[in-house]
C-alpha cells in the first residue's frame, strides 16, 4: 500500500497478531500511533519466533504454532517516513505479517524496552467499530501510515470473517422488526448467515420477500416453548420445512394454549392490583403473531408501573409466571423434539442456562434429551457468561452434540443492549457446528 519505491533506504520485516475478544480488537497505541501487537523480526528469527518473543514482552503470553494462523501479508512503502523523533525522513518499506490468534489473548505482563518505557505504551482490547472511527480521523503524517495499514487489515478481516447470527426475533412474535427489517440489519451488521426465530409461530418465515435479500443465507427456524416444572425451556427448529402439516396444526393448538396462558398472568396481576383497560387486552388477542409476556411488558410501561422490558420482568412478570405456573397449558419436549423432527428441522437447546439446574442435574437432563433426539446446544447466547459456556461446550463434545450461537435479538427497545450479532459476553461470532452442518446436508 501507499507509494511504489524503486529504492528505499530502510526495510523492515515486522510480525503482528490479530486478536480478538468480546467483539474488540487488541490494539497496541504506541505514543498515540495505533498499531496490533507484534514487531520487528530479527535477522535470526524466523515469523514465529518474533511473534512468540514480541507477545511474551508485550503482553506476557508464550504461544505455540497452534495458537495462531498465517493471515495476510501488507506491504507498505512510504517516500517521507518520519524517524521517531520526528527530525528526518527516508523511503522506507515495512512488509509485514499478520497472524489471527485463534483464541483471545490476554495482557498479563509487559516487559518494555527502554525506548518504550520512555513512551506512552499501552495494550488494550479497542470497540472494532470505534477504532476504525478513530483511524479515518488520524492527521499526524506518522500516525497516518500505521492507521492506514491497520484501517486496511481490520477492514479485510471483517470482510473475511463475517458474522453469523441463528437466534433473531421478528414482530411477529414480541420482536419490534418485521423480518425484511431484521435482515436487513444484519446484513447491514456484516452477518452472512442469519435465522429467524420467532416464538411459537412461522408468520414471519411466511412474509419474508426472499428475493430481495442477497449476500445473505436466511435460515427458516422457530423457538417453541416447553413445559417445565422448573425454569424456563426453549427449543430452536433451525432450518425447518415451515409448510409441514404438523408443525401448523401443532402452532395452531399452541396459539390456543398461549392466548390462556396469558390470561392467567393477566388474571394474576389484576389480583395483585394491576388492571388494564379492556380494550388494550383485547388488543393483544387480535395480533396474528405470536403473544407473550413482552406484550403485558409493554403495557405495564405505558401505565406506569414499570420503566422498561426487563424492570416488568423483574417486578411482576416473573413472579406472575411462577404463580401461575400450575395452570400452564403446553408441550413436553419430547413433543417438541418430535414436531422438530417431523418438519425436518435440526433441535437446539435454547439458552440451556435458563433451566436453572445444577451441572449434574442439567447433564442428566440432557442425556434424556439426547434420547428423544435433541441435536444440540446452544452455547453462544447473552445471557451466558464464559464459565457456563465452557461447561456446555463440554456437553457438546461429551455427547457428540452440535453447537450453535445467537443474540436472542428482539430490537433495541425491548432488548436495548442486543444488536443482531451483538451483545453481552462476546457473542461476535463467525460460525457454529449447527451451520455447518445444514450447509453440507443441503448440499447433499
Amino acid at each position: 500500500i501507499n507509494d511504489e519505491l524503486d529504492s528505499y533506504d530502510i526495510s523492515t520485516k515486522k510480525v503482528r497478531v490479530i486478536s480478538i475478544k468480546d467483539g474488540k480488537l487488541l490494539t497496541c497505541i504506541y505514543d498515540g500511533i495505533y498499531m496490533l501487537p507484534g514487531g520487528k523480526i530479527d535477522s535470526e528469527e524466523n515469523n514465529l519466533d518474533a511473534l512468540k518473543r514480541e507477545l511474551i514482552e508485550e503482553t506476557g503470553n508464550l504461544i505455540n504454532e497452534d495458537d495462531v494462523m498465517p493471515y495476510i501479508r501488507i506491504i507498505n512503502s512510504q517516500k517521507n517516513y518520519l524517524s521517531r523523533d520526528r527530525k528526518s525522513v527516508s523511503s522506507k518499506r515495512a512488509d509485514t505479517i499478520y497472524y489471527i490468534a485463534k483464541n483471545p489473548l490476554e495482557v498479563k505482563s509487559q516487559v518494555l524496552s527502554e525506548k518504550e518505557k520512555q513512551a506512552s505504551f499501552e495494550m488494550k482490547y479497542l470497540d472494532i467499530p470505534s477504532l476504525l472511527t478513530e483511524l479515518e480521523k488520524v492527521e499526524d503524517p506518522k500516525g497516518k501510515i500505521f492507521a492506514e495499514e491497520l484501517l486496511m487489515v481490520i477492514k479485510q478481516y471483517l470482510k473475511d470473517h463475517p458474522y453469523i447470527d441463528l437466534h433473531t426475533h421478528t414482530l411477529y412474535s414480541d420482536g419490534e422488526y418485521t423480518p425484511d427489517e431484521v435482515i436487513e440489519i444484519a446484513r447491514l451488521q456484516n452477518v452472512s448467515d442469519i435465522a429467524i426465530t420467532d416464538h411459537d409461530t412461522i408468520l414471519g418465515l411466511n412474509n419474508i420477500d426472499y428475493s430481495k435479500h442477497t449476500g445473505i443465507n436466511i435460515i427458516p427456524g422457530i423457538e417453541i416453548s416447553v413445559k417445565i416444572k422448573k425454569g424456563r425451556m426453549h427449543i430452536l427448529g433451525l432450518d425447518i420445512d415451515y409448510t409441514s402439516p404438523n408443525i401448523l396444526e401443532f402452532l395452531k393448538i399452541m396459539k390456543e394454549n398461549n392466548h390462556q396462558n396469558l390470561h392467567n398472568i393477566i388474571d394474576y396481576l389484576e389480583s395483585i392490583g394491576i388492571r388494564f383497560a379492556q380494550e388494550d387486552i383485547d388488543e393483544i388477542f387480535v395480533h396474528t403473531g405470536n403473544v407473550g409476556r413482552p406484550d403485558v411488558a409493554k403495557l405495564l410501561i405505558r401505565d406506569g408501573y414499570a420503566k422498561d422490558v426487563d424492570d416488568a420482568f423483574k417486578q411482576y412478570l416473573i413472579e406472575a409466571f411462577e404463580m401461575v405456573k400450575d395452570k400452564y397449558r403446553g408441550y413436553t419436549y419430547k413433543d417438541v423434539l418430535k414436531v422438530i423432527r417431523d418438519a425436518n428441522g435440526v433441535s437446539i437447546l435454547a439458552h440451556p442456562n435458563s433451566l436453572e439446574l445444577s451441572n449434574s442435574d442439567f447433564e442428566e437432563l440432557l442425556k434424556k434429551m439426547i434420547d428423544d433426539g435433541l441435536q444440540g446446544l446452544e452455547v453462544y447466547h447473552p445471557n451466558m457468561n464464559g464459565k457456563e459456556r465452557e461447561f456446555y461446550m463440554e456437553m457438546v463434545e461429551k455427547y457428540h452434540l452440535l453447537y450453535s450461537a445467537g443474540s436472542d435479538f428482539h430490537g433495541e427497545h425491548v432488548k436495548p443492549d442486543i444488536k443482531i450479532a451483538e451483545g453481552r459476553n462476546n457473542l461476535y461470532i463467525h460460525d457454529a457446528s449447527v451451520l455447518q452442518y445444514i450447509k453440507r446436508r443441503k448440499s447433499q
